[in-house]
């Protein structure tokens, strides 16, 4: 661009020149960084300067909008020429024109929609193209990086295995096709770690208009990432994972955690997955940990209800933890570093029924062993959690998910897929503990939806109690809103609000059962005493511009956040009822051809901070954002004590 520029400029001169020479002359005074355009060229003016153009010439001048954009390239290109090493970089990471996305609609649209034209023929053919992970895109499989550096790259990027992708696949050679099974696994295989983004396209076979070829087109993102940490709590976590072992599928992670205030002030956890075991779904991770956290170690072998066609699906942990506790007991003593030693075994499975149109029946059936060689003191109506017990518990459901294709949720400009549907559930239980058998009733209901001029709603909402000598205890009401609004265009950019909504009533919990207002979708950053209670209130909102800023891959986010969170606890000897409020913002900035997470830079203000809290706060991470889990139906659980 500068040298074209620079020549434009050069030749426009010399041939005005020569023209001035054989005729009259008008004088165009420009300022720096001012632009001439005569035709269909243009000259931006370096320096104040003057240009002698030819009698009757029509001519334009403007002022630069980017000069600032402009100044920082032009001192990063000339900087970047002077050796070859950091010439590559800048072809490599600084382009001005960042890849179209696939939807072009601000709002969501039917992920079933792109393939109804070809329900019920036949696929004859199925192949799988892997596009550059530097450079290419699903929606252009054409487009390659440019520079060696970028070559050079996908060269040594072992692209995700044909067999690995083919693993997900919902349907097969010869299948008729179905709108929404194709659907689906364009979703599943997007929805892997490891992949950027996911396109399934179709064509209709010439020579039989009732066949189809199917191309599974692929981007891969980078597999090896970081996972760090710091804030002013003098906490730091460094982390190393690779979520594509040498296109596998399979990861492993391992991280080093360090704190000044806690004991031990090292320590260290890692994990290993191998996902879609001999192609059923299930996935199967060990890990262990040992730091100021406390120490653990389990494996466990999952499979998740991923389509409704889906029969089968559950989950096997085992494990053995040893977390470090603050306690609050009724004499509202505090006591600091509690430790405990649990071992324990979670079975579950689920039988799916598909009823057509989306809709499933479900039965689940959950085994949960836990035995405490280490713990605080228990007694038949305090610290229940803490009991030894086997807990047999059923749920049934009714549901019905589907999915809209959207963009710059949670996301950088890729598609992603927003559920919308609905999730009723009764769960019913026994529970044989130390002290006797109690039982245990509860229901579930989460609806979500998307209207064009609203935007997106997600709401879920849980009830449930034990019921011991015809005595209900442990009673819990909790109701949980999620919002964002439709795309906002700001011309260059886009933006959203997201809202989130928390209400906790657990008014008849036994100590020291309790929830807390910290947390990524409740009062970010708030710590100190008298943030845990018996029941919450948390309403949080942020507005997130998507910035058209780009360097190769890297986007932009900035964002500004505020809530208010109120807690109280009813059950010891001084209750209290406190309100707490929160302001900040931040930058994230993400490539989605890397897998880890978003680069993010957060400051948080507290006006009125609990007791040993901090009134400002500061993160630096690599850290996603998070708005919500996906609606899906998982195995039984109790209400607000997990």
């Amino acid at each position: 661009m500068f040298r074209a520029t620079r020549g434009i400029l050069f030749g426009l001169l010399c041939g005005y020149v020569l023209n001035c020479q054989a005729q009259n002359s008008i004088k165009v005074d420009l300022e720096k960084d001012q632009i001439l355009v005569v035709s269909d060229s243009l000259v931006i003016a370096k320096n104040d300067t003057s240009i002698l153009l030819p009698s009757g010439t029509e001519y334009h001048v403007y002022d630069n909008k980017y000069v600032l954009s402009d100044g920082f390239y032009d001192s990063v290109y000339s900087v970047a020429q002077k050796n070859k090493i950091t010439k590559e970089l800048y072809n490599l990471l600084i382009t001005n024109k960042p890849p179209e996305n696939g939807i072009k609609s601000k709002d969501p649209v039917r992920s079933e929609a792109f393939f109804k034209a070809f329900e019920g023929k036949t696929i004859t053919s199925i192949d799988y193209v892997s596009v550059d992970l530097f450079g290419g895109s699903v929606n252009d499989t054409t487009l390659k990086a440019q520079s060696s550096l970028g070559k050079l790259s996908n060269k040594l990027h072992y692209d995700t295995k044909r067999e690995v992708i083919f693993k997900h696949l919902l349907f097969r050679l010869g299948d008729k096709v179905d709108a929404f099974e194709v659907a689906d696994t364009e979703r599943i295989i997007r929805s892997l770690k490891y992949i950027e983004d996911a396109k399934i396209i179709l064509k209709v076979n010439p020579g039989d208009l009732n066949t189809v070829e199917a191309t599974v087109v692929v981007k891969d993102r980078f597999p090896w990432s970081a996972d760090a940490s710091l804030d002013n709590n003098d906490a730091l976590r460094l982390g190393f994972i690779n979520q594509n072992i040498l296109g596998s599928g399979n990861e492993f992670g391992i991280g080093y955690l360090r704190h000044g205030e806690e004991l031990p002030m090292h320590g260290y956890d890692a994990h290993y997955t191998i996902r879609n075991i001999e192609n059923t779904f299930v996935d199967g991770t060990v890990y262990f940990s040992d730091n100021y956290l406390g120490k653990s170690k389990g494996l466990s072998f999952r499979r998740n209800f991923i389509s409704p066609e889906i029969k089968y699906y559950g989950e096997a942990t085992i494990e053995h933890v040893e977390p470090i506790s603050d306690l609050i007991f009724a004499d509202s003593l505090y006591e600091k570093d509690f430790q405990i030693d649990r071992k324990s075994y979670d079975l579950w499975g689920a039988r799916s029924f598909f009823l057509g149109d989306r809709k499933n029946i479900s039965t689940a059936l959950r085994l949960q062993h836990d035995n405490f060689s280490e713990r605080p003191q228990v007694q038949v109506d305090s610290n229940t959690i803490y009991h030894d017990h086997h807990f047999l518990v059923g749920a049934l459901s009714y549901s019905k998910i589907n999915y809209l294709k959207t963009r710059n949720v949670l996301s950088f400009n890729i598609t992603e897929d927003i559920p919308v549907g609905f999730i009723y559930s009764v769960i019913i239980g026994r529970d044989w503990t130390e002290f006797g058998e109690r039982d245990y009733r509860g229901i579930r209901t989460i609806y979500s939806t998307y209207s064009k001029n609203a935007g997106y709603f997600l709401i879920n909402m849980e009830s449930g109690y034990f019921l011991m000598d015809n005595q209900k205890n442990n009673r819990v009401f909790q109701l949980d809103g999620r919002h964002f609004t439709p795309l906002i265009d700001l011309g260059a950019a886009y933006s959203r609000f997201f809202t989130r909504f928390h209400y906790f009533n657990g008014n008849e919990l036994s100590i020291p059962i309790s929830q807390t207002l910290e947390g990524e979708n409740r009062i970010r950053n708030i710590e100190g005493n008298q943030i845990a209670g018996n029941q919450i209130f948390s309403l949080t909102t942020e507005y997130v511009v998507f910035q058209p800023w780009y360097f190769y891959g890297f986007r932009f986010a900035t964002y500004a956040h505020a809530g208010i969170g109120n807690v109280s606890e009813s059950r010891v000897m001084d209750p209290y009822n406190q309100t707490y409020y929160t302001l900040g913002g931040g930058i994230r900035i993400r490539n989605e051809s890397l897998v880890f997470d978003t680069f993010e830079f957060r400051v948080s203000v507290l006006p009125n901070a609990p007791t040993e809290g901090k009134y400002f706060y500061f993160k630096v991470s690599l850290s996603a954002p998070q708005f919500f889990k996906s609606p899906n139906v998982g195995k039984p659980e109790v209400v607000g004590l997990n």
